[in-house]
């Protein structure tokens, strides 16, 4: 009996060790194919990083830590270019997502940007931007975006820029520069920082475009103020290479919340869930306090401007937009809907984004001009000699004046600034389509990488044959030179000479802005609402900086070229040693 029971015993430890084994060994390949089937899948035929393709996280740990040094997620994106050595790879950064594609070629860039419907707004930048509202910026090319282009279409018209915008620059810009002015005697020889300064000269500009004088708070102004009655005591400063060091009076809530909404929309678009990482923003105080504020601000502003509109007096931003809304909804059979909430929405994120890009361009231009000498030099002549009057008159020019001057050589200036510190421009694939021949599936990101080969390395070889219809059917413009550094700045790129000599005034040479690659403001449907405006601002400040001051050289400690890519690339640094001219 007990030998039975022995037997019927073994019988069983062997059973379930058996059962143990199937179903451990069951389990790890279970385990395993779900492993293999989480891993990134690789579309076919473009390039990508094979080690990444072993990983779940794919990309994701090589980008987090260039950018976490950087701070610029463009730079980690050209080197992919590089070491895939191909115009179109792609990369796994979403766990469990599909690829996102980076494509360096200028030429597809924009026949895609321009031509093909098949690509839209990118879903998971405007659920980074859904702080933003009802803001034109976070729609699809749709009716909604439609609709909010057509309450704004007035703001960008040469008679809204000539008479309320243009004076709001020059004033600003005149403001500046007496700051400038201060800010060189106290400094005596030093080097001082100006990023605040041309950020709340921007910031300025844009309220003024939006609200003109029915704002009364500016960030520029207090500043001006304080320095004028600082004794020289008071700045703090070491060696004669060591900074200047000023107070900063602090600017009123609104400015605030236009400071940090960008941030926001920066931090969640870098979020690996930005629709949960929104909810739970939303919860706390602090967002609560910078949208609170922005509501009290804009609801304030609208209800002035309603009152201005229904008076007669239509000047700013908001005015144009209310009278824009009655004028469609007469046309419509309509009562004109003055209470959404698109009119605080859309010009919040007009101001927002004016300011933050615009400052940060105003900022490149000072330090590439600081450390170019020779470019500041043949750029200080071009304003002299064609604003000869006002330098005959030992005055500074008019607005009138430097809005008339043809001025080519400025405007390849601010272009080649532009075209180095542009940012990745994203777009989605609204259907299953190609590009160069290789399957996009239907809500894949495509980033547009303009830092890499085609805009500051030569274009890498793309089979013709590959491109689209459209693409073939484009012209090409064939005068880009890339057998020059193309990382150098160098502002002739720009210009055609009308003549043998080596003269840049306007008789001289033209400008040409599609003489290269450029995607600083986008391209197409989606190009930059306000670049008109932009251009204005940089080229208004930055000749009346040369116009008035030479630029010095600054320390290498304090020339670097480090940028922060967000909404803009914005250098992190951006110091002027200046002397009065």
């Amino acid at each position: 009996m007990s030998v039975s029971y022995q037997v019927i015993s073994t019988f069983d430890e062997v059973s379930a060790i058996r059962y143990f084994l199937v179903a451990s060994l069951t389990i790890t390949l279970a385990l395993y194919s779900l492993y293999q089937w989480l891993l990134p899948k690789p579309v076919p035929g473009i390039a990508y990083n094979p080690n990444a393709r072993k990983s779940l996280f794919g990309d994701a740990p090589s980008m987090i830590k260039e950018v976490s040094v950087t701070g610029e997620f463009r730079v980690w994106c050209a080197k992919q270019m590089k070491q895939m050595n191909s115009p179109l790879c792609q990369v796994f950064i979403r766990p469990f997502s599909k690829p996102w594609i980076l494509l360096a070629d200028f030429r597809e860039s924009k026949d895609i940007l321009t031509r093909r419907g098949e690509f839209d707004k990118s879903s998971f930048l405007a659920q980074g931007m859904a702080c933003m509202g009802s803001f034109h910026g976070i729609y699809t090319t749709g009716d909604k975006f439609r609709s909010n282009r057509q309450l704004i279409q007035d703001l960008m018209t040469t008679s809204f820029l000539h008479n309320h915008v243009g004076p709001a620059i020059y004033n600003k810009a005149l403001e500046v520069m007496k700051l400038f002015e201060l800010k060189m005697h106290l400094a005596n020889g030093r080097p001082f920082s100006v990023k605040k300064d041309f950020e709340y000269a921007s910031l300025d500009i844009m309220l003024e475009f939006a609200f003109g004088k029915n704002w009364v708070h500016t960030a520029t102004g207090p500043q001006v103020e304080l320095l004028s009655r600082l004794p020289a005591s008071r700045v703090k400063f070491d060696a004669l290479n060591q900074p200047a060091d000023f107070p900063v009076v602090p600017i009123v809530n609104f400015l605030k919340s236009v400071y940090e909404a960008p941030e926001i929309v920066e931090k969640t678009i870098n979020a690996i869930m930005p629709k949960l990482h929104t909810w739970w923003w939303s919860k706390q105080s602090w967002y609560k306090e910078v949208f609170n504020e922005k509501e009290r601000v804009m609801k304030e502003q609208v209800a002035i401007g309603l009152k201005n509109y229904r008076s007669g007096h239509v000047k700013t931003g908001i005015e144009h937009m209310l009278s824009r809304e009655a004028t469609r909804a007469e046309k419509e059979g309509r009562e004109p809907d003055f209470e959404s909430e698109v009119f605080r929405d859309e010009m919040f994120g007009d101001i927002v984004g004016g300011h933050h890009t615009t400052s940060g361009a105003m900022m490149w231009l000072a330090k590439y001009l600081t450390e170019l000498p020779h470019i500041q030099n043949k750029l200080r002549s071009v304003l002299y000699e064609t604003l000869s009057n006002a330098k005959e008159e030992g005055r500074l020019f008019t607005l009138e004046e430097v809005r008339r001057a043809k001025l080519p050589y400025l405007d390849a200036v601010v272009e080649e600034m532009l075209r180095i510190n542009a940012v990745t421009v994203t777009r989605e694939a609204l259907c299953d389509t190609t590009i160069l021949d290789c399957p996009i599936r239907k809500g894949t990101q495509v980033f547009f990488v303009s830092n890499g080969p085609g805009f500051l390395s030569p274009s890498l070889h793309v089979d013709d044959s590959k491109r689209s219809h459209t693409s073939h059917a484009a012209k090409i413009n064939g005068t880009w030179d890339e057998t020059q550094d193309l990382t150098a700045f160098d502002p002739d790129r720009w210009l055609v000479r009308k003549n043998d000599g080596d003269g840049l005034l306007d008789y001289d040479v033209d400008f040409d802005g599609a003489a290269g690659p450029q995607l600083a403001f986008g391209l197409g449907r989606r190009a930059c609402w306000g670049r008109r405006l932009a251009y204005s601002e940089m080229k208004t400040m930055i000749a009346m900086l040369v116009w008035k001051f030479r630029l010095l050289e600054t320390p290498p400690a304090l020339s670097s070229h480090a940028g922060l890519e967000g909404i803009a690339r914005v250098p992190q640094q951006c110091y002027l040693r200046l002397c009065k001219l």
